[in-house]
């Protein structure tokens, strides 16, 4: 097959009939509301040839694009009883023929060992896990070489200029594009802001606001300023616009194996907590993409 999703161990399984789910296919499958058949058939108008199914038994899997990125495809939704191992391939086939160099599959609920995409030929790729604070208490005093100017979303060279650094701070896998940020700054709740030092930008943060609380999504240190201590800067900043806005508790998440986030955010006060971990399984589509830098 086109894609790198090994199969387990032979097993005697029928195999099933997995097409290429098409927007004249979603009457078929029979899902809930007008709603969610109308959203159904956008994703596919979107990302078409990348989503599949087995006509037989109603399963399926709806593949999107990761974070606004043509690169990375992502099931957004799976119904998969029988033929969980078929749809994949299919998918992947799919995927790697439309020129995708991945396709994710997130696993939200409690871990379970082996996963089921584990079980199904995926790979680990991520495991990401959640922090909260209390942030109620008195301000954050940032020093006086810093100062946060909030990011318009119709500034298109301030949108630039946090896409330049958010891709140059993070690894392939958890890059934005500018259409991830073009998207982002229009969501309810969300702001973004640039700290600058010196009149030059140093790094950012990206956050949402909802009622009592806020969620920490991005932050990022232009990589020619690390080391300086900006992250725990721009951390204090973000903290705080949570707080001046109402906001008593906020949460985070990153991922296991970047033990310097991590410290981070302990050292400012966060602490762990598990209840919306979640871990990131894989299959590459083009080899020669595996570990892209």
């Amino acid at each position: 097959m086109a894609g790198t999703l090994a199969r387990p161990g032979a097993r005697a399984v029928s195999v099933p009939i997995v097409r290429t789910l098409a927007p004249s296919d979603v009457d078929a499958l029979r899902l809930p509301g007008t709603a969610g058949a109308q959203t159904t058939r956008r994703l596919l108008e979107r990302n078409p040839g990348r989503s599949v199914w087995v006509p037989e038994t109603l399963e399926y899997a709806l593949v999107g694009a990761w974070r606004n990125r043509r690169e990375i495809a992502c099931v957004e939704d799976l119904v998969a009883v029988r033929h969980l191992e078929p749809l994949l391939h299919a998918a992947v086939e799919r995927c790697a023929a439309q020129g995708d160099a991945l396709l994710l599959a997130i696993e939200l609920d409690v871990p379970r060992s082996p996963s089921r995409f584990e079980r199904a030929g995926l790979e680990l790729l991520e495991e990401v896990i959640t922090y909260e604070a209390e942030i109620g208490r008195g301000p954050w005093s940032a020093s006086s070489r810093v100062r946060a100017i909030r990011v318009d979303a119709d500034d298109a060279s301030s949108v630039d200029l946090v896409t330049e650094m958010d891709q140059g701070a993070f690894p392939w896998l958890w890059r934005n594009s500018r259409a991830e940020f073009d998207v982002y700054l229009r969501m309810p709740g969300v702001e973004v802001a640039v700290i600058e030092a010196d009149d030059e930008p140093v790094a950012y943060f990206g956050m949402t606001l909802f009622s009592g609380w806020g969620h920490l999504d991005r932050i990022a240190v232009a990589p020619r300023a690390q080391g300086r201590g900006y992250g725990l800067e721009a951390l204090g900043l973000a903290v705080e616009a949570m707080r001046q806005r109402g906001a008593r508790r906020a949460g985070l998440s990153t991922q296991r194996t970047n033990l310097r986030s991590q410290r981070l955010y302990e050292r400012f006060g966060f602490r762990r907590t598990s209840d919306h971990d979640y871990r990131l399984f894989g299959a590459w589509c083009r080899p020669d993409l595996r570990a892209p830098e």
